[in-house]
């Protein structure tokens, strides 16, 4: 009989098949897989033995459903129970073993969360996340999306003034890639379980999900935090968003201590992948 795995990895996706593919293919040999399809995309990912798949909710970027994907996946591993629950997107990758990363979690009780109380001095993320409302589905730049996008921020105002939204909690923020111990999620759907509104309050919050957990997590007590969300990230281009990941960066990415990095996009540039797999196979 195999020995139960006791790290289970959540992977939230919606492009990029092949990148997918391998990464899943390389974790599953030694982790239990738990992997969220948006409803939305063509990705074909097969169940195999520890690899578990799900296609349940359109997951609109910024969304409340990000939110809901996740806490789907984590219902799903925490009934079977493991040791640690890690929480990554199909733009990250390893940049440890898989050994050096059971190894890192061995008798390790922390959680591994980023987690800054908002607004923060850098200003982020903007308390107007929170005191507005806004259309996830909305959120387009061009043509009748635009159009849709300018009258939901005209709706959302009326509305605001109509219904001001509470700064009900003591509200944190920071990464949505996170690392739980098995005691800190069970406290997380203890809390959730006593407190039903607590859910309803970021249905309409811009990138709730940056929000959501970090604000659950300083709720509860007994817990030993670390703010680290142990991931390479580079923000080097400036933007709202990270960096996506090149051959450029990659003496940088292996000198970090982080457990996985992100972005990376076989889009992009698919010999960084490479490298980063070669790296890890050498490192065994």
């Amino acid at each position: 009989m195999a020995q139960k795995k006791k790290i289970a990895i959540m992977i939230i996706v919606h492009k990029n098949n092949e990148q997918i593919d391998r990464l899943v293919k390389h974790l599953s040999k030694d982790f239990d897989i738990y992997i969220h399809i948006d409803k939305r995309s063509s990705l074909k990912i097969r169940e195999t033995e520890g690899v578990f798949v799900y296609r349940k909710y359109n997951v609109y970027w910024g969304s409340f459903n990000q939110i809901i994907a996740t806490l789907f996946l984590l219902k799903k591993a925490f009934k079977t129970g493991y040791n640690r629950y890690i929480l990554i997107s199909g733009q990250d990758l390893p940049i440890k073993t898989n050994e050096e990363i059971k190894i890192f979690f061995e008798n390790n009780d922390e959680e591994y969360i980023h987690i800054d109380k908002i607004p923060r001095p850098d200003g982020w993320p903007d308390m107007g996340r929170l005191t507005r409302y806004y259309f996830s589905r909305l959120n387009g730049r061009t043509g009748w999306k635009k159009l849709l996008r300018k009258l939901a921020e005209i709706v959302s105002k009326l509305i605001e003034k109509i219904k001001p939204r509470k700064l009900d909690y003591d509200f944190y923020g920071g990464s949505s890639w996170t690392n739980y111990t098995h005691n800190c999620v069970k406290k997380m759907f203890d809390f959730l379980e006593n407190n039903p509104n607590y859910i309803n309050r970021f249905k309409w919050t811009h990138c709730s999900d940056e929000i959501f957990y970090q604000t659950i997590v300083n709720q509860l007590d007994g817990l030993k935090i670390t703010n680290d969300s142990l991931r390479y990230i580079s923000w080097a281009d400036s933007g709202a968003s990270p960096k996506i990941l090149k051959e450029e960066d990659y003496e940088e990415i292996i000198r970090s201590e982080a457990l996985f990095a992100r972005k990376f996009d076989e889009n992009t540039d698919a010999k960084i992948i490479e490298m980063i797999y070669k790296y890890l196979e050498n490192r065994r």
